[in-house]
């Protein structure tokens, strides 16, 4: 237990205060800590933005209050969004200047966690383990590319098996729906809100992907006489 006196001073005796100490020191406020250890786990993913792929760094281990007067003193009420906090940190100042592996940087998080790390708060993180693996980020063309099946291999009444050119008017067909659904509801105002103004950009997106698809405007799957 935490107690904060009437003079503005901070204190946890020990097993706390005895009912005369109660009476007499008349502490204003009791903040009831949790000291014991806890799981805890955490992914990070780092990179530029703009990567194929990025490196993920998967951490766990526990935490701990060791001490309790700073807990509150600090007013950290999310011990495990400090945590992470103090990873992300520690994970920067770590990596090193351009590109590495994932094995390279597994290997200079480890060193660099070897001991306890120490939170502002007066939270301790331990037995830290971690593990890095690089995983391909999905982009806009990444996603064009899974659309672009062999309609070779497909059958025309089996809409899984539909070509680019059908799946794309399928989300055309839903991103206006989306648009027409906003409207009805809310108005023309609604468009100017970011839920609006996301369903016209992913629309706008959507009516691209036609070019994107093939250079001549032609779509992989459409038949050339429609």
């Amino acid at each position: 237990m935490v107690f904060h006196g009437q003079s503005g001073r901070l204190r946890a005796p020990h097993g706390g205060y005895t009912a005369g100490e109660m009476l007499f020191l008349g502490p204003r406020t009791a903040y009831q800590i949790d000291t014991s250890p806890h799981g805890f786990a955490a992914t990070f993913e780092i990179g530029p933005e703009a990567a194929a792929a990025v490196l993920r760094v998967d951490v766990s281990g526990s935490w701990l209050v060791v001490d309790p007067v700073a807990v509150v003193a600090h007013r950290v009420s999310d011990l495990e969004y400090a945590c992470t906090t103090k990873l992300v940190q520690r994970i920067e100042a770590a990596m090193p200047p351009g590109s590495a592996s994932p094995d390279e940087v597994r290997d200079l998080l480890r060193t660099a966690w070897k001991a306890d790390l120490d939170v502002p708060g007066g939270i301790r993180l331990g037995g830290l383990q971690v593990e890095v693996t690089s995983v391909d980020v999905l982009t806009g063309e990444k996603m064009i590319q899974l659309l672009i099946t062999d309609e070779d291999d497909g059958d025309p009444a089996d809409p899984a098996s539909a070509g680019p050119g059908h799946l794309i008017q399928e989300i055309q067909s839903l991103a206006e729906e989306g648009l027409a659904a906003l409207t009805a509801e809310h108005g023309d105002a609604a468009l100017d809100s970011a839920v609006g103004r996301a369903l016209v950009r992913f629309s706008e997106m959507v009516a691209r992907m036609d070019d994107v698809l093939s250079p001549d405007g032609d779509r992989s799957g459409d038949d050339p006489a429609r």
